[in-house]
């Protein structure tokens, strides 16, 4: 009687195990994005603290999460609304700025080792308005779209999931794909036209 509540118990643990290496190695692609974090602040121009290290925090519980005074435990200018900039630098070397309203959810795929928290340290010259060089005349950052960023890489994902699918599923797989390069080239666009308008 104990060694058949044994193997019982030995089956249902070795049933888990591929289920559990899914989750780390889902975990483990999610944080595949482009950016690696230097830095975030939290505030307004007048008055915003450094939230690099409770970010890291709350990166290591999830992908996604909304914010503001309270997930950051902080209110750096009271009666103000508040933003959350996120400085990074891309795979090309350049920096970037991230820029997000109070009560916005953040998700972090755009960002490379978001829940492993291998982001933040150091790089970043602490300044509020970023870098000066990726500014335009009306004095926003030239990259401070995070969701249309954000979509085009959940889109790349699509694509990638899409082209390693087996079989045509009768034409449909490829229509998705097409439909899937078709969103990406608008939302780009859609980028292109924010920086020049």
């Amino acid at each position: 009687m104990f060694f058949t509540k044994l193997s019982i118990v030995l089956l249902l643990a070795m049933a888990m195990v591929p289920a559990m290496q899914a989750q780390y190695q889902t975990r483990d692609n999610d944080d595949s994005g482009q950016y690696v974090i230097l830095s975030a602040q939290y505030g307004t121009a007048q008055r915003h603290v450094d939230v690099t290290n409770r970010l890291r925090e709350l990166a290591r519980q999830d992908t996604s999460f909304r914010m503001g005074n309270s997930t950051f435990g902080v209110d750096p200018d009271p009666g103000q609304v508040k933003m959350l900039r996120i400085f990074a630098r891309g795979p090309n070397g350049q920096e970037r700025m991230f820029e997000y309203r109070e009560g916005s959810v953040i998700n972090g795929n755009v960002f490379r080792g978001w829940g492993r928290g291998e982001w933040g340290n150091g790089g970043w010259s602490g300044r509020w308005e970023g870098n000066d060089r990726d500014r335009d005349d009306r004095g926003y950052g030239r990259e401070d779209q995070p969701e249309m960023t954000a979509a085009v890489e959940n889109l790349r994902e699509a694509q990638r999931h899409l082209a390693s699918g087996s079989h045509d599923k009768g034409g449909h797989r490829a229509r998705a794909m097409q439909l899937v390069n078709q969103a990406i080239q608008e939302v780009q666009a859609g980028i292109q036209f924010d920086h020049t308008h």
